[in-house]
């Protein structure tokens, strides 16, 4: 399945140009990148990893009557020195590709291929169909069926978690561009049993809400219902408020009941408890002084069963010479013990400091940055202090569509004693109309 995904990649791109003079409007999006990473990691084989990955996005607008579109995206790669991922030398995904008729009226859609579902509660890829159409009075109604795109098998597993079909579909009432209220809910056929007896049938509904009464205050967020485990999955909710014209304040709230939100995963079903539960209740604010000058600030409170940690910092955001020049600073504190930590250290504590600085740079011909971000642990890890990165790029426009850029990295941390990263960048973007012109 690789070496296909792999080789229609290529062939893609090959085609993308001689499609141009076609009867329609084309987009291309192709990125090429090679990248360098030496590991020397205490007590192992240094390895050095060459990879070479190809990235291609394609639209095609207008087709036949003009209501007809293709839309595809994925990747392939290439290790030209030691295998950088699974032991294996080659990879690729065919991450979507569909074609989509939009109707004249109701503003109606069908989609038919590998594609992405997004409706309310449901996130899901798969090879299939989806219909979306508005109904009168302010209702909307949208349905997607089809097979589940399986992945890579779990951990000690014959599969990856996933059942054959999956189905559903969302009712929607919108009122005067103010309030949406959504239902959903999806159903997975012929889910496996994993290794230790759990089947992982992944079935859920839910509500999901929208509101902002005025342009200054925006709730929204959703709740979601396992009805194999007959528990709550997931509560999430963010609301937004701008009592001032530079100032925006922010609250969330999250909680997640792991054996219903995370059913699929064999790493919750079989390594912790499958009652437990996680929430996050935060803040943030943000005031901008000037066109020049931007300060926020955040907080973050996580509960678990397992332990506590509280999460606070500021940002620094800096702007020059008409925001061609941005730069930033900023300090965050995770207060945690031991406990906290999913994997366990054996330290006292969990805790650490996380300081960053940057700046990036644009012009019309060239670009670059350099960021620097720093982890400081309370307690050693590995005997080791601290975790740090420095990055460095720069990069070139031959024309607008056309751009080549590389980056070079320096590090150390617990798991690496020295790690030394690199990639070279090759990026084409371009639209053509129906005469095969640029546009």
């Amino acid at each position: 399945m690789k070496k296909i995904c792999c080789r229609f990649i290529c062939s893609a791109s090959l085609f993308a140009f001689p499609l141009a003079a076609a009867a329609a409007d084309i987009s291309v999006d192709s990125s090429t990148i090679f990248r360098f990473e030496s590991r020397d990691i205490s007590g192992a084989k240094k390895q050095t990893l060459l990879p070479a990955t190809k990235f291609l996005g394609l639209d095609v607008d207008k087709l036949a009557d003009g209501n007809l579109s293709l839309h595809f995206n994925g990747w392939g790669r290439y290790d030209l020195a030691d295998k950088s991922f699974n032991n294996e030398k080659t990879g690729g995904s065919f991450t979507y590709g569909y074609l989509q008729y939009r109707l004249n009226a109701a503003n109606a859609d069908i989609r038919a291929g590998r594609l992405f579902v997004h409706e309310g509660i449901v996130n899901e890829q798969i090879d299939g169909v989806s219909v979306r159409t508005d109904l009168p009075l302010g209702f909307g109604f949208s349905a997607f069926g089809g097979a589940n795109v399986h992945t890579r098998h779990l951990a000690d597993e014959n599969s990856d978690g996933k059942g054959d079909g999956n189905f559903g579909g969302r009712i929607n009432y919108r009122y005067k561009g103010m309030l949406e209220l959504g239902a959903s809910g999806q159903y997975e056929t012929n889910a496996p049993t994993l290794i230790n007896h759990i089947t992982v049938n992944h079935r859920l509904v839910g509500g999901d809400v929208w509101l902002s009464p005025h342009k200054s205050v925006e709730l929204m967020g959703h709740t979601s219902y396992n009805t194999e485990t007959r528990g709550v999955a997931e509560h999430t909710y963010l609301l937004n408020v701008k009592p001032l014209k530079h100032l925006v304040l922010t609250g969330e709230f999250n909680e997640h009941r792991e054996r219903n939100y995370f059913y699929t995963w064999v790493m919750f079903s079989q390594l912790r408890n499958p009652s437990e539960k996680s929430r996050s209740l935060g803040g943030s604010a943000s005031y901008e002084f000037s066109k020049a000058v931007e300060v926020a600030a955040d907080y973050k409170h996580y509960t678990r069963e397992f332990g506590n940690a509280d999460r606070y910092g500021a940002d620094l955001k800096l702007s020059f010479l008409d925001h061609s020049v941005r730069s930033g600073l900023g300090y965050h504190y995770l207060r945690a013990g031991r406990e906290f930590a999913i994997s366990g250290s054996g330290n006292p504590s969990a805790s650490y400091h996380e300081l960053r600085a940057y700046a990036m740079h644009d012009t019309k011909t060239y670009f670059a940055s350099v960021d620097v971000l720093d982890f400081i642990f309370n307690d050693k890890i590995n005997n080791e202090k601290n975790a740090w990165e420095a990055q460095a790029s720069l990069g070139y426009h031959f024309t607008p569509a056309l751009a080549v850029s590389g980056d070079f990295s320096y590090g150390r941390n617990p798991e690496f004693t020295e790690e030394i990263k690199g990639l070279v960048r090759l990026t084409y973007n371009m639209t053509f109309d129906s005469k095969g012109g640029k546009k």
